[in-house]
């Protein structure tokens, strides 16, 4: 390491600034407070050099991530998981971490910012969590985790049911949290996908108790089975910035800063029908921990900026940009009492500033000479942009506030949990209307674990969640893909019970689950349609969601063989019996990995069941198998060796039932190479 803690920091903090922002004069306020947090943090890095700890010590890829709060008394009633990336090489998006997990699918149309389903929930009834930062997102396919870039993270856990208790609106069906890399070794580290010639580069360093992450991302249009053109190209940069004193009253301070480009909305519509692109979608959020006795709290942030541009060839252009401030803090603590444990926790979160404004450009036909002087000819061949109007479709703020309390205890061969949260929320339209919409929900679980001997247990988990209506579905006003749509501040609340039962043996080399859960959903928001390509947001009458999930993990004892078996079953259907939307196809997935010395192989094989009973605006799924295969080499000390075949015998198949979901890529060759500083 060259550079001494006066200056690094803040040097590549710079050196990303300048590139992330080449050419561009939108967004000052993002930028500019990007760089006042690489001043921050340039402040308080210790004026020292970072010393190199003990090659022969190192473990490469082990970490230490933190546990979410909530772990400390779900995990007394049920299993809790978690993924890593031992299986992934060089990850297209940070979605791959998440589809490990039995009861995570992928959703809607693909590309760098496609969203996921959990148990057959998606959109806003899910909630995407970055080291508890919650990420919010007006558009109805829901938020994306595609800003952060893969080499981030070091792990995932998925909470899948009813979660409101702890998470509030927005986790009816479940939650994901992502896990900042907490790996104290620097590196430098070169990837490389063949399909997309997608080309990554990352450098983690630290001096004293400050670190930081840099990553550059880029990747061309991609290629299905068949060879065509996938519109999923994008372009990615990325820095992340943390700071973990000593002592004192601040506990860890970071801050994430993420500007991605020229992202395709991968689609069957392109190129014929519609071209969707993301020309610009810019993050910059954090969060300060802090604690002192026995409290502790956060403060976290997050601003997000999106352009997006729809091409209808031959006929108009659309284009919209979407901006949001979201924010909030909590304060928690914890006592017990005879035996019984307590957790006390004040949250309070707001969204400001959330604006979407929309142009529509009609391509009017121009007359184009053809040949020269008297024997030219006007043809109306090329067409030009004219704007045709242009409008905010959304302009508004929430503010949310909320009181938390759970108690657990053990007795011999039983544990009880239990939790209840008070919640209240106001939605405020600022278009002039001025209307305000308040609600106050509760919600609860209860859950009791019994060991039944030494290895095996059962549990039983039943909760309730809320969802209040999106600010998109409140007063949303504009076009759509779709169509035309228009919100209602006449929305009631989702509302939902969850029951699960779980059956778990856990042993040195044997480790496994099997959840059986049932929900129920009450006034189900959905779109109708009112008129000729117009809809409307209402609420439906209720559905049902059930389903198995299972998971089996083994390690051997002596030949350093591991394995794990994973899958879910999911049916969904409204109370007339018709199958609803974003139900994803059964699917099963095998994993078994292999070290030989320095060397580790890796085997993926993925079993996606046919679907035919689909809902509207879905299509059939055939069953399909894929393969993956890898391995990784250290060659010695400082530098590891990554390769995998993805998609081995390059299937064709669609990613999702979403009727305009794009075909997968085809075979992939990924490589990566990591020197350790």
């Amino acid at each position: 390491m060259l550079l001494s803690s006066y200056s690094s920091p803040f040097f590549l903090f710079l050196c990303f600034y300048f590139i992330s922002t080449r050419g561009k004069n939108a967004k000052n306020t993002v930028t500019f407070s990007g760089l006042c947090a690489g001043l921050f943090f340039s402040f308080v890095s210790p004026l020292s050099f970072a010393q190199h700890a003990d090659i022969s010590q190192l473990e490469r890829y082990t970490v230490t991530a933190t546990r979410p709060y909530y772990d400390e008394s779900l995990s007394r009633i049920f299993p809790q998981y978690q993924f890593d990336k031992s299986h992934l090489v060089t990850p297209l998006h940070t979605n791959e971490l998440l589809l490990q997990a039995p009861s995570v699918s992928l959703n809607g149309q693909g590309g760098q910012i496609q969203s996921i389903s959990i148990r057959g929930y998606s959109r806003w009834r899910i909630q995407t969590l970055l080291d508890g930062v919650p990420i919010v997102s007006d558009r109805r396919a829901g938020s994306s985790i595609g800003f952060v870039p893969p080499e981030f993270i070091t792990s995932v856990s998925v909470l899948p049911g009813a979660a409101s208790t702890y998470l509030g609106s927005g986790a009816l069906g479940g939650a994901v949290n992502l896990q900042l890399d907490a790996t104290e070794n620097p590196y430098l580290n070169v990837g490389y996908s063949s399909n997309q010639q997608m080309k990554t580069l990352s450098y983690k360093d630290s001096v004293g108790n400050t670190d930081w992450n840099i990553a550059y991302r880029n990747a061309n249009k991609g290629e299905d089975a068949n060879g065509a053109l996938l519109f999923d190209q994008f372009e990615q940069a990325g820095l992340f910035l943390r700071h973990r004193p000593e002592s004192g009253f601040i506990k860890e301070a970071w801050t994430l800063y993420s500007d991605n480009n020229n992202i395709g909305k991968s689609s069957s519509d392109y190129p014929l029908n519609r071209i969707s692109t993301y020309p610009d979608n810019t993050h910059w959020l954090g969060k300060l921990t802090v604690g002192a006795d026995n409290y502790t709290g956060s403060i976290w942030w997050h601003q997000s900026y999106l352009e997006t541009s729809v091409l209808r060839p031959q006929s108009r252009i659309n284009d919209s940009e979407n901006k949001a401030l979201d924010y909030g803090f909590d304060i928690k603590t914890k006592g017990n009492w005879q035996d019984w444990w307590f957790n006390w926790q004040l949250q309070v979160s707001g969204r400001e500033g959330v604006e979407a404004d929309e142009k529509e450009f009609s391509l009017t036909a121009i007359p184009v000479e053809q040949g020269h002087g008297p024997d030219s000819i006007a043809l109306l061949e090329e067409r030009a942009p004219a704007l045709a109007y242009e409008v905010s479709t959304l302009n508004a703020n929430e503010i949310n506030a909320a009181g938390i309390v759970d108690a657990s205890r053990q007795w011999n061969s039983t544990a009880l949990a239990l939790g209840a949260r008070v919640d209240w929320q106001r939605q405020s339209d600022n278009t002039g209307t001025n209307e305000n919409v308040t609600a106050t929900n509760l919600s609860g679980y209860i859950g009791v674990n019994y060991q039944l001997a030494k290895r095996w247990a059962t549990s039983l988990y039943v909760s309730s969640a809320f969802r209040n209506p999106s600010l998109t579905e409140r007063f949303f006003a504009g076009e759509t893909p779709r169509g035309t749509v228009i919100g209602s501040t006449k929305l009631q609340t989702e509302s939902a019970l969850n029951s699960q039962a779980t059956f778990a043996y856990n042993s040195e080399q044997l480790q496994g689950a099997i959840d059986v859960f049932y929900q129920q959903i009450d006034n189900y928001i959905e779109r109708q349609a009112i008129a000729d390509d117009v809809l409307q947001y209402a609420n439906l009458d209720s559905a049902t969601i059930k389903g198995l999930s299972y998971q089996l993990s083994w390690q051997s004892k002596v030949n350093n063989i591991d394995a794990t078996l994973s899958g879910a079953w999911v049916n969904g259907r409204d109370e007339l019996g018709n199958a609803i939307a974003d139900i994803p196809a059964d699917n099963h997935r095998f994993n078994v990995g292999m070290t030989l010395g320095s060397a580790r192989f890796f085997t993926t094989v993925v079993y996606r069941a046919s679907k035919s009973d689909v809902a509207e605006g879905e299509r059939p799924l055939d069953d399909v198998i894929t393969l993956n295969v890898g391995g990784s080499w250290r060659m010695n000390e400082r530098i590891v060796l990554q390769a995998s075949w993805e998609n081995l015998t390059d299937q064709l198949y669609y990613t999702s039932t979403d009727d305009k979901a794009p075909f997968a890529q085809g075979k992939s060759i990924q490589l990566a190479l990591t020197y350790l500083l």
